[in-house]
């Protein structure tokens, strides 16, 4: 999914994996060779490929690129030094290595091994890895104002716009979108909130309740944009493949990889904005500038 911007393309199973259920292949000559038999397969190594056939590092890496991208985007007022030492401090604490690290230390935390591999027999199947192959052809793609404007003249039906929205709910993609926005804007807030105006005088709670505010009056729009993001990203798909993969996401094995991951996910990104925030209130002190 995290499924457009850098924040859109952050839930849902972004990348195929194909190629390396491929290359697990063992070729043999059948007069003469024999396949090794595989070894056991331990909770560890079932997660392993779990999230190998979902593409997490790969899209982690993209993410973790767009955070560094909407950093420096958001501060181009600063000077050369200070924008090279927010990229630095961005990239070493948004690494998707460690964000990846923390989101498979949660996947064993809570395994369940029967959906662990039901889970993985769907990310494994001809279907799963078609549609994440999508996924990531959609993403590298992006929308473009061409595809928006051939969905403009090809508006899907609403069966289609059911499957959609299904999968938007089931997925909790807008949610999690939302919720990893704002965890970033939160950490820079606490961290800035002396210098804020607006907020210098709040408590905790009547800052919480504010950032609650925002989140909802956000939620709608980051709704629609997702739906359209997921409609252009799905055009390959017949109605009845979206169907099934609909019914991979609500279904029990489904429902616990993507509560697992959306939290996961966005306990790892809350963990990296406050450290962020923190650093960067230190070493960029005039940043706050940028905020107010």
């Amino acid at each position: 999914m995290a499924r457009g911007s850098a924040f859109v393309a952050l839930v849902g199973a972004m990348l195929a994996s194909s190629a390396i259920a491929a290359a697990a292949t063992v070729e043999h000559d059948r007069g003469s060779r024999v396949a090794a038999p595989a070894a056991p397969r331990t909770d560890a190594r079932a997660i392993d490929e779990l999230l190998d056939r979902s593409g997490l590092k790969v899209q982690l890496e993209s993410l973790t690129a767009g955070i560094r991208a909407q950093f420096l985007r958001a501060h181009q007022r600063q000077s050369g030094q200070d924008r090279i030492t927010i990229n630095r401090i961005v990239a070493e604490r948004f690494a998707a290595e460690s964000l990846y690290t923390k989101i498979r230390l949660e996947f064993q935390r809570n395994r369940e091994p029967g959906r662990l591999r039901e889970a993985f027999a769907w990310y494994d199947s001809p279907l799963g890895k078609r549609i994440t192959g999508q996924e990531l052809a959609a993403h590298v793609a992006g929308g473009g104002p061409d595809a928006v404007a051939d969905l403009e003249r090809n508006r899907p039906s609403p069966s289609r716009l059911d499957l959609v929205e299904r999968l938007d709910g089931g997925g909790g993609v807008s949610e999690t979108t939302v919720d990893v926005t704002v965890a970033i804007v939160r950490s820079l807030t606490v961290a800035f909130q002396p210098g804020l105006p607006a907020v210098a005088g709040l408590s905790r709670d009547q800052l919480e309740r504010q950032v609650a505010r925002a989140r909802n009056r956000t939620l709608e729009d980051m709704r629609r944009l997702c739906l359209v993001n997921m409609l252009l990203a799905y055009r390959g798909l017949s109605d009845d493949e979206l169907e099934q993969y609909v019914q991979f996401v609500e279904s029990d094995a489904g429902q616990w990889y993507v509560s697992v991951m959306n939290s996961a996910l966005l306990a790892a990104i809350a963990a990296a904005a406050d450290a962020t925030a923190a650093e960067l209130a230190t070493a960029v002190p005039q940043l706050v500038g940028d905020l107010r």
